[in-house]
């Protein structure tokens, strides 16, 4: 019997390894199908997608049909947030570099309220794509959803700061990772936190 039990547990453990490096695979070549600029944000969408999928133990007839599925969906939405958030962090980085430029002369506080907003840009970066897993609604009010989640339910928040850091880490310190692993488990253990939030927000809509 306990023979029996590491046998499965080990075949569960493998098969989830393999369906991790399949769903990289997946958003790695559907990046570049859309040449990595307007392929990147509806690949990491259908890549939630998925993972939400596991995490919620809903059943996929196909991993890949549903993939593809979310990725012409969401391909013209996603990209519209994905290309505003790429603006703003453009804007986020001009600034930074300035900042760097003037040294001293820049007062305490301009550092300060600049660090600021890049932590609310990092929560909206964080939170927007799931979000757009697992609701219907506009552009803004994505946006808007996103920020005051990630500000409302901050241990999540730096919760997915911390292993999204750790496994970019660990991806860089072992290259080949990002090949086989690196985003598809970055997916899975997002939607694993971000899961528990949503679950949270839907319980308390339905009362």
């Amino acid at each position: 019997m306990f023979g029996q039990q590491i046998v499965s547990s080990l075949d569960k453990f493998l098969k989830g390894i393999l369906n991790i490096a399949w769903l990289n695979l997946l958003w790695i070549f559907s990046s570049l199908l859309g040449l990595f600029i307007a392929g990147v944000f509806p690949a990491t969408v259908a890549s939630l997608a998925v993972a939400r999928k596991w995490v919620r133990k809903e059943e996929m007839t196909s991993v890949l049909q549903y993939f593809r599925k979310v990725y012409k969906e969401e391909f013209v939405r996603s990209n519209i947030i994905g290309w505003i958030l790429m603006a703003i962090g453009l804007i986020l980085f001009v600034n930074y570099r300035a900042m760097i430029e003037l040294g001293n002369q820049i007062p305490i506080f301009v550092v300060f309220a600049y660090y600021l907003v890049l932590f609310f840009y990092s929560l909206v970066l964080v939170w927007i794509f799931p979000l757009i897993t697992h609701y219907h609604t506009t552009i803004k009010q994505y946006f808007k959803n996103a920020f005051i989640i990630g500000m409302s339910k901050l241990p999540f928040s730096l919760a997915i700061f911390a292993v999204i850091f750790l496994i970019c880490y660990v991806s860089l310190e072992l290259p080949s990772m990002f090949v086989f692993i690196t985003f598809g488990l970055t997916a899975i253990t997002m939607m694993f936190f971000v899961m528990q939030v949503f679950n949270k927000i839907d319980e308390h809509s339905y009362r």
